[in-house]
């Protein structure tokens, strides 16, 4: 089993703690960092945002991917969420063993 690092960015305190109860509920995610708040700008719209978001730390597998990301596209505020998947290439045997028996 492949662990991956997915993250993802919503506009609210309680938006962020709904999608990390669903994934850990549904098996989803092992765990869910939240950080925040912090400050985004990007272009929407051609227009140039200046907004306050939060940020999700998702830590899960690989093979959890596509039903994870259904399920932050289906309970997301935005219409284009940022959902982003990170390769994790090594990771500490005993956190590795915790996910497993967590999400497995």
């Amino acid at each position: 089993m492949q662990p991956v690092l997915v993250t993802t960015t919503v506009n609210s305190k309680e938006e962020a703690n709904k999608i990390a109860n669903i994934l850990v509920n549904e098996k989803l995610a092992a765990c869910v960092n939240i950080i925040g708040p912090i400050q985004s700008i990007y272009m929407w719209q051609d227009k140039i945002v200046n907004d306050e978001e939060y940020k999700l730390f998702i830590k899960t597998f690989a093979e959890k991917w596509p039903s994870l990301k259904n399920t932050i596209k289906k309970n997301h505020s935005y219409q284009v969420p940022e959902i982003s998947l990170i390769q994790i290439h090594d990771m500490h045997e005993d956190y590795l063993s915790w996910m497993k028996d967590s999400i497995i």
